[in-house]
């Protein structure tokens, strides 16, 4: 009759197919739990952010490198239960003072050891690069609907826009892949290994005799119903975590915007003498941090509370329920040691949900902002729009009627037009329309408007408004801005001709332009891409408002010599103004302004 072979090397001759049968399982198992996400409000909300970033190619590499994962995993797991074993060897042969068999155990041990430590370094690896991969892809994902269909421009002026947008983009998206990728692990780490070493303490596990009844077994059902009490009483303590750390999100990021709104208008505060103010403010904005901070550490402590008291009380039980079958001449030493690490590695297998729970609702909170961005950017926007037609060298308003925010008539019956080469300058009280001209003109007024418009094509329509917008690089970048093709030659001559001649050897410098210029050097740069860009239609928005006469006379007298054909529409309060165009509109608003 064959000699049975030893436990140890069972496993180990079933490991291949082992790890066949049980990548097949997780996989089926995967699919059915994602086909039942997708009825509650975290499925929808997943995979509302997911899906975006996967197309065939991108699935079909997601799928490998998941795949990989799970067989590493699975490796994992299948080197811990071996641990388990060679453990149980060591202390067996120290018991039976058998030396070889310690040796052979301790070679064992130790290759078992460099196996996990390789499996866990390719592991690790795998997790940031999935990471980086999908980093890369969300941030394309949201980037590009964020400034497509005017997004940015349009979420500012919806009454319920989501706050702290740039946190969004940048901090919640990188944490939300980081935390989703340990979430998918240790989920499947924690069913696995429950799986796993559930198995092995059958194995071990006796009769458990409770209140005079024997229950075959008895300590992994011991553990089980424990734990998973543990788990229910863990999540009802964590819950208002949820909402907190949500709130903890807002709260940094409202904050955040409040000192770099500081730092973009630090000479305005100096002026002002707002320090005060602004300390104020910002002492406000911290308290509510504070207090927030305040109820999360509360429940925080309840529950971190609440999971040491558990996994350290629970700690002493496999060798209590082991050592009187240990007395009685059952089981050996090793078996006792075998039992402490199968009960501690199924213990906190089973554990993970409780345990990650406080992480989850930062997770959960996070998911919940990606989410809210991403709907508030796909909402459709109905407002009525004037009826455009393209006009070479044209501009005619026709009937055309623009809204408020809340439907009230802003502007009614306006009616204006000019040919090639001529310049009209709207004037009126402030507040009443000017500037919503020419914005409905750009197709960029969201409340609703209607009436007929004959104009140039939008490439060929330039807009300067009264604090010139600067990108972060290079001068050269910043008079190109945003797709003005010219040579470096050309550039200095234009800096020249709009009075900046002091720049012109600091085309290749890049500085941060938009603090580092003047208000009256940012307007000179918004006439040198005029000059620039020669465009058919120029939107001029109080463009001089910064400048003394003389420089305003010159950079006006310029653009019409330069660009005689072109249409120049303005808006601004100064009489010196009227010089330069050859009619005045006056905006009246049909009811008061504001």
């Amino acid at each position: 009759m064959p000699t049975k072979l030893p436990k140890w090397q069972q496993e180990l001759f079933a490991t291949p197919i082992w790890l066949l049968q049980t990548f097949a399982s997780v996989v089926v198992i995967l699919i059915v739990v994602v086909w039942l996400l997708k009825y509650t409000r975290f499925g929808r909300e997943f995979w509302h952010v997911l899906r975006p970033c996967l197309d065939k190619k991108l699935a079909r590499r997601a799928l490998l490198l998941i795949s990989a994962m799970i067989l590493l995993l699975l490796t994992e797991v299948r080197l811990n239960v071996f641990s388990t074993f060679m453990t149980s060897g060591l202390y067996t042969s120290m018991q039976e003072m058998n030396a070889s068999a310690f040796w052979l155990f301790a070679a064992m041990n130790a290759s078992v050891v460099l196996l996990r430590a390789f499996n866990g370094a390719v592991n690790d690896f795998l997790d940031q690069a999935i990471a980086i991969k999908w980093s890369e892809r969300l941030n394309v994902v949201l980037i590009e609907r964020w400034l497509s269909d005017k997004n940015y421009y349009r979420l500012q002026t919806k009454r319920h826009t989501p706050d702290n947008i740039d946190q969004r983009i940048q901090q919640d998206a990188q944490d939300f892949i980081v935390s989703t990728i340990e979430f998918v692990r240790g989920m499947l780490n924690s069913v696995l290994t429950s799986l796993e070493f559930a198995i092995v303490l059958w194995d071990l596990a006796g009769v458990l005799t409770v209140f005079g009844i024997n229950i075959p077994h008895g300590i992994v059902y011991f553990v089980f119903i424990f734990v998973i009490l543990a788990t229910f009483v863990a999540m009802w303590i964590g819950k208002p975590l949820i909402h907190q750390n949500y709130e903890n999100e807002k709260l940094n990021g409202d904050y955040r915007y409040s000192l770099i709104r500081i730092r973009d208008h630090a000479e305005s505060v100096a002026f002002y003498g707002g320090e005060a103010q602004e300390q104020q403010s910002l002492n406000q904005r911290f308290a509510a941090i504070i207090r927030n901070k305040w109820r999360i550490a509360r429940q925080s402590v309840l529950l971190s509370g609440f999971n040491d008291m558990f996994s350290s009380g629970i700690k002493l039980f496999p060798i209590l329920l082991q050592a009187p079958r240990l007395f009685a001449g059952q089981i050996k030493l090793g078996d006792i040691q075998q039992t402490v690490q199968a009960f501690a590695r199924l213990q906190q297998a089973l554990s993970f949900f409780r345990l990650f729970y406080g992480r989850f609702t930062v997770y959960r909170a996070r998911l919940e902002r990606l989410y809210g961005f991403m709907t508030s950017m796909e909402e459709p926007h109905h407002s009525q729009q004037p009826q455009r037609q393209i006009s070479q060298g044209s501009l005619k308003i026709q009937n055309v009627t623009v809204h408020r925010a809340n439907g009230d008539i802003l502007l009614d019956n306006l009616n204006f037009q000019a040919a090639a080469g001529q310049s009209l300058l709207i004037k009126g009280p402030s507040g009443c329309g000017k500037t919503t001209t020419l914005r409905m003109l750009a197709g960029l007024w969201a409340f609703g408007s209607s009436g007929n418009i004959w104009q140039p094509e939008k490439a060929h329509t330039l807009f300067i408004p009264q604090r010139a917008y600067v990108p972060q690089g290079s001068l050269k970048h910043v008079l190109c801005y945003p797709n003005i093709q010219a040579d470096n030659q050309t550039l200095i001559a234009t800096l020249n001709d709009c009075q900046l001649p002091h720049l012109a050897e600091r085309l290749d410098e890049e500085q941060d332009w938009q603090h580092l210029l003047s208000p009256g050097e940012l307007q000179r740069i918004g006439f040198a891409r005029v000059l620039l860009a020669k465009p058919q239609l120029i939107l001029l928005d109080e463009a001089t408002s910064a400048l003394d006469e003389p420089t305003e006379a010159h950079l006006y007298t310029l653009i019409r010599q330069r660009l005689p054909e072109s249409i120049i529409i303005s808006i601004g309060h100064r009489g010196t103004l009227d010089a330069f165009h050859d009619r005045n509109i006056e905006i009246v608003a049909p009811m008061e302004c504001d």
